[in-house]
């Protein structure tokens, strides 16, 4: 089972998060705290720019908004995959409308386990009215973990059509 550890500045990550994830990977999640080790440290987007990181966390997989990359320096990470809605961003929405959002991998992305996903898109429903850099946040957890591409785009909101089984096995 991966750690999965949550940087917020306020609750919204974690209550969608909560919401969203499917019940057995929502419960791998904790607050990151001071010298934690995780397989994956999610900084939710709300984390403020001026506040330090608590000290000696580290995590094979750093899941971050782009605009918050200089925060990387700060953590010790195998590796990082930004988010937010810039093309400068690893994980992205290349449409967002009252039809949807489109998930967009603009470059190789690897998961956990080490499989690669290539740069691809993948229709999401479900998240009408979110804010986006959540929803991004979360779809970043789901690829990470190993859940297929083709599973999160059958997502629905409550996490029923999304079975994590099938995910990456930590090796």
């Amino acid at each position: 089972m991966h750690s999965i550890g949550i940087l917020a500045g306020g609750a919204a990550c974690a209550d969608l998060l909560a919401q969203a994830l499917p019940p057995g990977l929502w419960e791998r999640c904790r607050p990151a705290c001071a010298g934690g080790m995780y397989d994956l440290l999610v900084v939710a987007p709300d984390w403020p720019v001026s506040r330090p990181v608590p000290p000696g966390l580290t995590c094979r997989a750093l899941l971050l908004p782009g605009r918050l990359g200089p925060l990387a320096g700060d953590l010790e990470a195998g590796w990082v995959v930004s988010y937010g809605l810039t093309p400068r961003d690893s994980l992205t929405l290349s449409s967002l409308g009252q039809d949807g959002l489109c998930l967009a991998l603009q470059r190789e992305v690897v998961t956990l386990a080490g499989r690669s996903l290539e740069p691809q898109e993948t229709p999401l429903r479900g998240f009408a009215g979110a804010e986006p850099e959540l929803v991004l946040a979360w779809a970043g957890v789901m690829l990470l973990v190993g859940v297929p591409v083709e599973r999160i785009s059958r997502y629905d909101f409550d996490g029923s059509a999304v079975d994590i089984s099938a995910a990456d096995s930590k090796q």
